[in-house]
């Protein structure tokens, strides 16, 4: 045989040969060489910081290795009732905002979702079955936002801050649902608190001061319960106030003790209560507990008779003083709700008149 002369084109040839079969024995060492990774079904991902967008019919997206940020299409938040929670609520607008940078408290969050300058990202009204879907394509995937849900006179606001995960790192979704529904508390009623809305020296001779002198004393039974199956009270409270038009000097009430009857037991103190007029709420315990809100709530289940005690100085009251028991919600006298400020429940009080 004569002498193989291994000429440029043969050197070539011989290297397009050598790298075909290597590839055919692996391709992944082009992938390794042209600095990219293998992904699923055979797609290139290129290297942090590039992107492609590859096609898997209806999944197609962007390929990366990095925890990705993009907006999203769709987004859809339920919203039920949380003592029928298969019923949504429906007609309750709710709105995606900003969330503030950690640590942040919720008196934080109740400022940005109830500014009326507030940037909103997106907005949606509940259909029939409780659903708000986000249209707009302006929320992302991995960041925060408030879902501030604007309760309207029937139902309680809700505040809560809810991130979308990243379900893949290699290919963008179009759309999410968050898988928990935010639950909200339809608007209850108190009951009357006593058989009138008023007593005074012409229906109770104990609060005629005629004649009287030194400390004084007078009871009634009173009624602390909610009257609407379905509904419920957040946050309710026994307020001890001095009306406004009232000159009742505080010094004048010498003892004040609210004693369970019967019934539901709401945890009031068996203290003297004196000290809480036009002081501070007396906080009711009811028999739902929602860690969501952080408070009590009171249901229909909770109904009881208490007896109103009160002790007064007779040399310090006048004719025409007055003070008032009121049942209210939101944790204090008139109180707004965290979104919408608004009022909710309709204040139940008892008023009480000294006269002569």
């Amino acid at each position: 045989m004569g002498e193989i002369k291994l000429t440029p084109g043969l050197l070539v040839a011989f290297a397009i040969v050598a790298l075909a079969a290597a590839y055919v024995a692996n391709p992944a060492i082009f992938e390794e060489i042209l600095g990219g990774e293998q992904v699923s079904q055979g797609y290139y991902a290129p290297q942090l910081g590039q992107g492609v967008v590859v096609s898997q019919g209806e999944g197609a997206g962007t390929a990366v290795s990095e925890v990705p940020s993009y907006q999203l299409s769709e987004v859809n938040l339920y919203v039920k009732d949380k003592l029928n929670p298969k019923a949504g609520v429906p007609n309750l607008t709710v709105e995606a905002l900003e969330a503030p940078t950690p640590p942040y408290t919720m008196a934080d969050l109740s400022r940005i979702a109830s500014d009326p300058n507030r940037m909103i990202i997106d907005s949606n009204t509940t259909d029939s079955n409780g659903l708000a879907s986000f249209t707009a394509g302006s929320i992302f995937v991995n960041k925060d936002y408030i879902y501030s849900i604007r309760g309207d006179s029937t139902t309680y606001d809700k505040i809560v801050v809810l991130k979308i995960p990243v379900p893949s790192k290699e290919f963008k979704i179009e759309s999410y649902t968050f898988p928990d529904p935010q639950y909200v508390y339809y608007v209850g009623s108190f009951s009357d608190l006593y058989t009138t809305s008023e007593v005074n020296a012409s229906t109770d001779s104990c609060l005629n001061i005629t004649g009287k002198s030194g400390v004084q004393f007078c009871s009634w039974d009173i009624t602390i319960a909610e009257t609407e199956a379905g509904k419920a009270i957040q946050n309710p409270v026994i307020i001890l106030r001095i009306p406004e038009g009232s000159n009742l000097d505080p010094s004048a009430i010498r003892s004040i003790y609210l004693v369970r009857k019967t019934g539901t037991d709401f945890g009031i103190s068996p203290a003297n209560l004196a000290g809480y007029i036009d002081v501070a709420p007396i906080d009711l315990r009811g028999s739902l507990y929602d860690e969501d809100y952080g408070v009590d709530f009171m249901t229909a289940a909770d109904s009881a008779t208490y007896t109103l005690k009160i002790e007064y100085d007779a040399d310090l009251v006048s004719s025409g003083d007055q003070l008032q028991i009121v049942l209210d919600d939101l944790g204090d006298y008139r109180a707004k709700d965290i979104v919408t400020r608004d009022t909710k429940a309709s204040a139940e009080s008892l008023t009480v008149e000294w006269g002569s």
